[in-house]
This record gives structure tokens, sequence and C-alpha cells, in this order.
């Protein structure tokens, strides 16, 4: 993206002064040719004012696209020596730069408008170019300069618009790998935590299990079992914890939508996990990023309840879908205590931002049982959709 910016703007620096230079020496040779002082005054403004659009263009492309359309309807009707129009002032060129720079960045439809906005503008300039004729030649002439107009227009516009699919596709591409990439990561933690961590619980429970045999003492004995029952509760917490990390969509879904809710709900729930989904409304559309950050305030919240809270524990998702948003809220009973060594949790912040930059909002709040998760972005009803209750 940066690249091509830094090479559209080369081509307008050096277009800048070269344009500017050729368009002077008309200037001039309409002075000498005869052209009253308006028309000479009319020419200049409007050259000053395309060079001054296609300074703005790369910071205000639409704004600057305005100002060289109005340069560009000056130039149609001033009235140039000869047969020829305005519109052939060296300087006009700045005007199909910034008309790329806009097919280029800006969002749908304006692409579309600035190429009927140039093809108006060369049909406006060469029929009020016409009527001011009287020699058939010259009729004809201005005709084959109209069409040849018309084909730099549209060529220009094809070639930007091309270049604008090509930059989407690679960074389609690029948003690919990266996702590809994070799924990798979370695929390398979850097996480091399986093969590392659930190594080593597994392997104290067996011991704990083992040294309890050779034992008399009933003391003793039942400190080993509470050894060995925590390390039960805290493998199954890890399994729990992995399988919500193997919850995420597989195949060509990169991108977690609503429809892994249920399976994130029936992956994280065991005989002491407890974890519900209800849904109520009709569903509706959201956008992609929206819909995102639900499934992550679902995976977040219920991810912290199964490190943050002594098991056995409920966790209820809950999905409430009205005429102009969806809310999502996960909650949980407290379960039997927080475990002592309970960090504070630092995706909240994460998700937050996630929430706000889909335009919702995002909160915590402690209920009489446990924690709460809220999320609301906006929605809006499908009329196709159907209820869940």
């Amino acid at each position: 993206m940066m690249g091509r910016w830094d090479a559209w703007r080369r081509v307008a620096q050096v277009c800048q002064p070269v344009l500017g230079l050729a368009s002077a020496l008309v200037v001039v040779a309409m002075m000498q040719a005869g052209s009253s002082t308006v028309v000479v005054g009319g020419v200049v403004l409007a050259a000053v004012t395309l060079h001054l659009a296609l300074h703005i263009a790369g910071r205000r492309g639409i704004r600057a696209f305005a100002v060289a359309s109005s340069a560009m309807v000056v130039l149609a009707v001033v009235p140039m020596p000869g047969w020829s129009t305005g519109v052939l002032l060296p300087s006009a060129g700045c005007f199909l730069l910034v008309s790329w720079r806009v097919t280029t960045t800006a969002a749908p439809p304006r692409p579309r408008l600035a190429l009927a906005t140039g093809v108006i503008g060369v049909v406006l300039a060469e029929s009020l170019a016409i009527t001011r004729l009287a020699d058939a030649t010259a009729a004809g002439l201005q005709l084959l300069e109209a069409a040849v107009l018309l084909v730099i227009v549209v060529g220009v516009w094809l070639a930007a618009r091309h270049t604008r699919v090509r930059r989407e596709e690679s960074e389609a591409d690029e948003g690919v790998r990266l996702a590809a990439a994070r799924l990798a990561e979370r695929a390398n933690i979850r097996r480091d935590l399986h093969d590392a961590i659930g190594h080593s619980l597994a392997l104290m429970v067996a011991q704990a299990e083992a040294a309890r045999i050779g034992i008399r003492d009933d003391a003793t004995r039942q400190a080993i079992r509470h050894i060995a029952d925590t390390g039960r509760e805290a493998l199954a917490d890890l399994r729990a914890m992995l399988r919500v990390l193997d919850a995420a969509p597989s195949g060509t879904a990169i991108v977690p939508t609503l429809d892994a809710l249920p399976s994130l709900v029936e992956a994280a729930s065991t005989p002491l996990h407890v974890v519900n989904l209800v849904e109520k409304g009709p569903r509706g559309v959201l956008t992609s990023d929206a819909e995102l950050a639900l499934v992550r305030v679902a995976q977040e919240g219920i991810t912290n309840t199964l490190r943050h809270l002594e098991a056995p524990v409920a966790v209820k998702v809950r999905l409430t879908w009205s005429a102009t948003a969806a809310t999502l809220e996960v909650g949980d009973d407290g379960g039997a205590g927080r475990r002592s060594s309970a960090d504070a949790g630092s995706g909240l912040i994460s998700l937050a931002e996630r929430v706000s930059a889909a335009g919702g909002a995002f909160d915590v709040e402690r209920n009489t049982e446990g924690w709460c998760l809220r999320a609301t972005v906006p929605a809006r009803i499908s009329p196709t959709a159907g209820a869940t209750q």
C-alpha cells in the first residue's frame, strides 16, 4: 500500500513542474495569438486550481477531485484559439492524476462517479467547442479529439481500477497468510501446553497415586490423595481450555462466526464445567468485525471462567437480538471460589478495543453470583432470518 502511494506521489511531484511549464508556454502562445485578458485569466486560474488539487489529492482525494472538476469546467467553456478546447491544456493532466487517486483509494461508488464525471466533462467540452465552429472539417477534427479524450479518460480509469483490484487481492492474500500464521501459532501453543504441562500433570497424578499405595499413615494418605485430586482437576481444566482453543471453525472459514458458538460451548463443557448457550430473538445481520467481536467475547469469557474459578462452575452464554443491536453476555455463578493464583486477565482490554472498533460497547460487571462480560454491537434484522429461542 505504502509503495504504491509513494509511486503515485513521485509521479505527481514530477508532473507538477512539467505540466505547469508546458501550460505556461501555452498561455504565452495564447497571448501572442490575441486572446483576451479574460480568456487568458480564466485559463491561468484553471491551471493553478488543477495544480492545487493535485497537491492536496494525496490527503483529501474527494475534495481534490471536486476542485479539479470545477477547473476542468472552466477550461471546457473558455474559448481557445483555433478549433481545439481548453481541456487539452497540459495542466489538465492533473485531473487524470487526481482521478487515478480517487479510483484507487476512495470507497465505492466514488470511483465510478469519477469515471462518469470525466466522460461527461469530455462530452460537455467537445459539444461546446463544436457549437462555436462553422467549418465542417474542423467539426470532424473536434469529434476525433472527443474520441481520443474519451479513450484516455476511460483508459486511465481502467488502469487505476486494475491497480486497485491487484492491491486488494494482494492485501487479501496477506490477510489469509497472517490468519494462517495465527492459527499455526495457536496450534503450537496448544501442542506445547498439552505435551509439556499436560504430561507433567498426568505424571504428577500417577506418582501421587503410586505413593499413596505404599503409605499406611491415614493422614499422609489423605494428603497425597488430595494432591492427586487437585492434579486431576487441574488437568481437566487444562483440557477444557485446550478444547476452547480448538473450537474455532476449520477449513476455509478462518474468521470465526456466530455459528461457532455452539461448538465453542460444547467443547468447554465437562461434568464439572456446565456451559449453556441461549439465543433469543430473530438473528440479525452483523458486520464481520462485529460478529468476530462477539465470538471473541464468548471465547474469552469462557476461558477466563475455566482459568480463574474453582470447579464445579456454571457458565451461561446469552445472545439477545433486537431491531438495532445484538448483545452477548457471558456470566458465571462464581463456582466454588476463585483460585488463589488467578490473575486479572489481560484479554479484557483487547476485547474492549475490538468491540469499540466494531461500533459497540463493552463492559464487565459483578452480579450477585459471579462476573458477567457484556458486549453490544449494532445489528439490523434480516427479514428471512428465523428466531432461536
